[in-house]
């Protein structure tokens, strides 16, 4: 979910508070949401706002366009399900225009069952951080390349 500034104060939390009194309507059987927060842009605080509890993180890896700035997800590089994004996406990692980041993934879970028990323990709520750190990924260029030319064909015939 994103939301544009202009539409107030408190939109998010109330915007979050409606959709689990959806989803406990339309479904009872459903037993706790998750999200998660991602670190570009903070750690969850509207989720600690809204009395999600928080359950840890995990690092994701993005790329960035460094001609461009767009920023991708790396699934876009090893999902072939859409040939074009995994075409482009994987020609701009090899003619050097990707640069690599790290991100922490924050899990929110907000249960809507008192018995239910998440496999993890929740920890405390972290602290404000935010950020975005640059990372090597080791992938086979011999294999990519060879990948590209195969979905070439397949696209062309």
């Amino acid at each position: 979910m994103w939301i544009d500034d202009t539409l107030g104060k408190n939109a998010e939390s109330v915007l979050i508070a409606a959709s689990l009194k959806l989803l406990r309507k339309a479904d009872p059987n459903i037993v706790a949401v998750q999200s998660f927060a991602d670190g570009r842009l903070g750690c969850g605080t509207i989720y600690k706002a809204s009395n999600f509890r928080y359950y840890g993180f995990h690092y994701t890896r993005f790329l960035r366009n460094k001609r461009t700035e767009e920023i991708i997800h790396e699934q876009n590089l090893t999902d072939t399900t859409s040939l074009s994004t995994y075409l482009r996406s994987n020609i701009a990692y090899l003619i050097g225009d990707l640069e690599v980041l790290q991100i922490k993934t924050y899990r929110y879970i907000y249960p809507l069952c008192k018995h239910f028990r998440f496999i993890k323990p929740e920890k405390p709520y972290p602290q404000y951080e935010k950020g975005i750190e640059p990372v090597e990924w080791n992938r086979d260029k011999r294999k990519i390349k060879e990948n590209i030319i195969m979905l070439l064909d397949k696209v062309a015939a």
